[in-house]
């Protein structure tokens, strides 16, 4: 694609709708209260007057101080389980007895889990009354009432001696048959319930109000400094406005609104992809996985943040920094990142500080993904995002002119969030396989000399991998001096002739002494079979499932260029010269700067070996006339190469064969 085209594929667009979906659905769908303050900190708004009457509460120490005091005398609080009782008097049903007795058994120990059991030292000795609770109703119990699993047994036995008084051996056998076993607990304290009696008996006496503002009642005027007490009151006037004010108008407007706001977003990604690397719209599974980080990053932003906005804290925003990094420019995934953050401070109260946090912690990321090269250096690279990090909460802190509001669960926050990356990173590679990307880690291993594939290339066709390797090299520092991709082209280089493995004595880097594959063979024949390594490379590609962007590698690295010595031989020889078709590549013209780099690379490192003079102005002339048959032939149409960057490619490349053909010193013979 070229410029800033509108893509015309219908499914581009069905995937940014689907984006404007997810967006639409995570948009908060009620008011919010648009101020940001903190203690200490000056009332950078006007003037805020209450709209409403609204009550004063208290703070959650001051109730919980209060509820403590009035609910000191609260009870112990039990819950009754009815599945152990249950599955006592099943199994009771099983026991040897006769059944007139084991019948008396299970009346016994239904009575007995009725009143219920408990392990031995639950309950104080001066305790009067529990509670126990048996669904959602509590029933105060007299505590002496409440067997233990030892009183349990011992009443099981009274029971049965009253009913069988002249067995001498009731203890034994009700020991033998197992019904001593069936006495179990079913009675298990319930804390959860002891702190919401408490609560109930606090909240009976203790007001949660301590004082109440009418309506149109100054709350904070223009830059006064917010005290506790003003604080307090305007904690309260946020919670009555978050509890009571809603969207009053028509229904339809409220999601217009919302969709107007997800609309903008999904444009904003839209042209960011457009601006930054337009060839990803014709890169649908790439474009499905970009959009996929981008929906699960949104998600985590709008969803993780409603219950408490400094959850937000923790949430690894960081990480989706590095799904993204391998796969797409650093330009566009900082674009992308921070549209992303962006929908925090819109639409959650107090976003702004996670906003900045963030963005400044993607900021070092983007950078400091280019410099790991080790797995460990990961844990340096998450070590230095939570330092900045920390660094931007500390600012937030002096603004508000004192450190008091350090809070140690945001220091625990941000060391999760900062570190949650390295453990996540890795699901990378299941994106990968999920979504058929290929990583830079994945292209380096690629590149190993050690792997089959290029280890049979070595033993069978010699002189084709050492033009691969000095191809690689080449491009290598081609591609760095314009900032391409190194590492694709790297691996596109060692594989871009892997098509002469088919038949590899047809091309003169690997003919050995005496043997000339072409002396029998027709200009024609000859032709075709130089140009037939091209889908035999694709073959090969596709049988040791190479990932395509290699197979795109070996499809342009001749583009639709002609082979210039056969078809000027068989012109000399009188053949026809629309005969052309006959001697050219049916292959594809680069339509990325890595295909036109290793075109070039390729053609230039083959016909340096034909050179005789190694003087700095044999290889200007050299590179200009390769360069220029190149963009005549129209070989570069299609390229994403700007003028400025193929001028900066010939002057490396120049410099670059000097620097490995210079003249070499001639040493004189002894005498």
């Amino acid at each position: 694609m070229k410029g800033n085209r509108l893509p015309g594929n219908i499914g581009v667009y069905m995937l940014f709708g689907l984006l404007f979906v997810v967006v639409l659905m995570l948009i908060p769908r009620k008011a919010r209260f648009n101020y940001e303050y903190a203690k200490g900190a000056q009332w950078r708004y006007e003037t805020l007057t209450a709209a409403f009457d609204f009550p004063i509460l208290k703070t959650e120490t001051q109730l919980q101080q209060e509820k403590d005091a009035s609910g000191a005398d609260s009870k112990l609080c039990f819950k009754y389980d009815y599945d152990v009782m249950r599955r006592a008097l099943i199994d009771a049903e099983s026991l040897s007895f006769e059944p007139e007795m084991r019948g008396r058994v299970i009346e016994t120990l239904a009575d007995i889990y009725s009143r219920g059991i408990i392990e031995k030292d639950q309950i104080p000795e001066d305790t009067k009354v529990v509670m126990i609770r048996k669904g959602n109703h509590y029933t105060e119990q007299v505590a002496s009432e409440i067997y233990t699993t030892t009183s349990a047994c011992n009443a099981l036995y009274e029971r049965m001696y009253y009913y069988y008084p002249t067995s001498l051996n009731i203890d034994i056998e009700l020991n033998k048959f197992g019904a001593y076993d069936l006495v179990r607990p079913n009675l298990m304290r319930d804390e959860e319930g002891e702190h919401l009696l408490a609560s109930y008996r606090g909240d009976e006496t203790v007001s949660p109000t301590v004082g109440f503002i009418s309506a149109g009642q100054e709350i904070v005027s223009h830059g006064e400094v917010i005290t506790s007490d003003t604080f307090q009151v305007l904690e309260s006037y946020k919670a009555e406005y978050n509890r009571s004010v809603a969207y009053a108008g028509p229904r339809f407007q409220l999601w217009l609104g919302n969709g107007l706001f997800a609309l903008l977003f999904c444009i904003l990604v839209f042209l960011s992809v457009l601006y930054c690397n337009p060839e990803l719209f014709g890169q649908a599974t790439k474009l499905l996985y970009f959009l996929f980080i981008i929906a699960l990053a949104v998600t985590a932003a709008l969803l993780i943040g409603k219950p408490r906005t400094a959850y937000l804290f923790m949430v690894p925003f960081t990480l989706f920094c590095l799904y993204l990094l391998p796969y797409f420019p650093r330009s566009l995934v900082m674009l992308v990142y921070s549209l992303v953050l962006m929908t925090i401070p819109l639409f959650v109260t107090g976003g702004w500080e996670v906003f900045i946090i963030y963005l400044v912690a993607g900021a070092v990321t983007i950078y400091g993904f280019g410099l790991i090269k080790k797995s460990w250096h990961q844990f340096l690279l998450a070590l230095g995002v939570f330092a900045f990090m920390l660094v931007t909460y500390t600012a937030f802190r002096l603004l508000e002119g004192t450190l008091d509001s350090f809070s140690t669960d945001h220091f625990i926050f941000l060391f999760i969030g900062a570190f949650l990356p390295v453990a996540g990173y890795p699901l990378n590679f299941l994106f990968e396989r999920i979504f058929g990307l290929v990583s830079p880690a994945r292209l380096e291993e690629l590149c190993d000399t050690n792997n089959k594939l290029l280890q049979e290339l070595s033993m069978k066709a010699p002189g084709t991998f050492q033009h691969s390797l000095a191809v690689m090299n080449m491009a290598d520092a081609a591609a760095r001096s314009i900032d391409a991709d190194v590492p694709l082209i790297r691996a596109g280089a060692m594989y871009h002739d892997i098509g002469k493995l088919a038949n590899p004595l047809c091309f003169i880097e690997n003919e050995t002494l005496g043997a000339k594959y072409h002396a029998n063979l027709s200009v024609v024949q000859s032709a075709a079979a130089i140009i037939h390594h091209v889908p035999d490379g694709l073959e090969l590609a596709h049988k040791y499932k190479l990932p395509q962007v290699i197979c795109d590698f070996i499809e342009t690295h001749h583009g639709q260029s002609c082979t210039g010595y056969f078809y000027s031989k068989y012109i000399n020889e009188g053949g026809d010269p629309a005969d052309k078709a006959l001697f050219t590549y049916k292959g594809r013209k680069p339509w990325k700067k890595e295909h036109a780099i290793l075109m070039l690379c390729d053609s230039i490192e083959a016909a340096s070996r034909t050179l005789n003079d190694n003087s700095p102005e044999t290889f200007d002339a050299f590179v200009e006339k390769m360069v220029r048959a190149k963009i005549d032939d129209g070989q570069m149409d299609e390229t994403t190469l700007t003028l400025k960057e193929l001028m900066t490619i010939k002057a490396v490349l120049k410099d670059y064969l000097g620097r490995l053909y210079h003249a070499r010193i001639v040493y004189p013979a002894s005498k």
